[in-house]
């Protein structure tokens, strides 16, 4: 018998940058654009009658969601209960809460005990062991292992000689402790029963380093690691991270994928294919040939706002009419845009910013129009760049870019600004 399961992660409900206002809906059309990804997912899991989904973690953008925001998480939800498909919901650090003690984003559904909705926490272990969940599919059993986001503080707790531990003898300790934690729920596997590891953890491999895609900005300090060799994967059918933003094959033995997010979310991620994992399990085949052939893993695609970087590089004395030529040629129409002119100190008195905005005019979002000068690379915005009711953040980030602060590091800067009103609530 075949089993079809869907795996995606990194929904980020709430991420609101570079949206306009949906007045008819109360959000920005950011939200929306999250939303109606997570909606081709669940119509297509409903429609297509798969056998489970696995969620790998990052539910939300805020540690603590607003009531609007769980509100829509939850019914699409519940359209996946209802149509009887098993979902496994993971908790990613942006789903733990802002202070120990307080429930985490995704355990209402265990509360409220959800028909058909499994949590994948600490909870489960410390009331069950570190043994995989097991959850009833129409086409069988599916044994779904799990590492939720590690809490570093709780793993080295008891650990009497972490005082005199370095910061990389710690990070060397939380491998080890990761690791034995997969391990251990490995040896409770039936081999007999599909399985699956769900895991929201950055892997200790070089794929992952070289391509850490927006989440590392989204991430303030240093984030734990799990070794790739502590994955256990001859004892799993397929492995479904989460955590960062790229959709990622680490090339192993059994088939192990980073979803990637459902909606690009900076330009560090305007090239990148956004959707969700679908694959087959052979429930007649041994464990570790179970995927594969046509079942194997692919990446199903959701439509997704399209990020446009223009960049120019005029002749002439007048570089207007050439900008403006290079925003036709790039297509903007409904895409977050931003343009970048390589100029001369001449060529910039010349350059009439609003004719290059009226040529910008069918783009969804102007993310910026920067002028790079000789040996400038970060120069100051133009007068007028700054909107006429700007928001803690937009405003931030223009004091960042007057301040010629390089671009990773904006990003970084500003999105642990966006972590820390979100901790406190948003300012009247």
């Amino acid at each position: 018998m075949l089993m079809r399961v869907l795996h995606f992660a990194d929904l980020h409900i709430g991420v609101e940058t570079y949206g306009r206002p949906l007045p008819e809906r109360g959000w920005s059309t950011r939200l929306q654009d999250f939303l109606d990804a997570f909606d081709v997912m669940v119509d297509h899991a409903v429609e297509e009658d798969v056998d489970a989904v696995i969620f790998a973690g990052d539910a939300y953008k805020a540690r603590e969601p607003s009531q609007t925001h769980q509100r829509e998480f939850a019914s699409r939800i519940q359209r996946l209960s209802a149509a009887g498909i098993p979902t496994f919901l993971l908790v990613g650090n942006h789903d733990l809460p802002n202070a120990e003690g307080r429930a985490h984003a995704l355990e209402i559904y265990r509360t409220l005990d959800v028909r058909n909705v499994y949590i994948g926490d600490n909870v489960w272990f410390a009331e069950n062991g570190y043994r995989p969940r097991v959850m009833p599919t129409k086409s069988g059993p599916l044994q779904v292992a799990f590492l939720p986001w590690p809490q570093v503080s709780r793993l080295l707790a008891n650990e009497p000689a972490i005082a005199s531990m370095s910061i990389d003898q710690q990070a060397h300790l939380v491998e080890e402790k990761l690791g034995a934690l997969v391990a251990e729920q490995a040896a409770h596997l039936d081999p007999a029963i599909p399985a699956v590891l769900a895991c929201h953890i950055s892997v200790n491999d070089f794929l992952v380093r070289d391509n850490p895609g927006s989440e590392q900005w989204m991430t303030v300090g240093t984030a734990p690691t799990v070794l790739k060799s502590a994955l256990c994967e001859a004892n799993f059918d397929y492995i479904a991270l989460g955590h960062h933003h790229n959709n990622m094959d680490l090339q192993m033995n059994t088939p192990c994928w980073y979803a990637g997010s459902m909606q690009r979310v900076d330009f560090g991620e305007q090239k990148q294919a956004k959707g969700f994992m679908e694959l087959t399990i052979d429930e007649g085949a041994a464990r570790g040939a179970r995927v594969g052939g046509s079942g194997l893993p692919r990446l199903h695609e959701v439509p997704a706002r399209r990020f446009v970087t223009v960049e120019a590089k005029p002749k002439e004395a007048d570089p207007t009419a050439e900008v403006c030529a290079a925003v036709e040629r790039a297509d903007v129409a409904e895409a977050i845009a931003r343009v970048e002119i390589h100029l001369s100190a001449d060529q910039h008195r010349e350059l009439r910013i609003p004719e290059v905005r009226k040529a910008l005019e069918p783009a969804h979002y102007v993310a910026g129009i920067r002028p790079i000068l000789p040996h400038d690379q970060r120069s100051n915005l133009p007068a007028g760049e700054q909107p006429d009711a700007a928001s803690p953040i937009e405003t931030l980030d223009l004091y960042f870019r007057l301040q010629n602060v390089e671009e990773q590091r904006r990003e970084r800067l500003r999105r642990a600004a966006e972590d820390l009103i979100a901790s406190v609530g948003q300012p009247e």
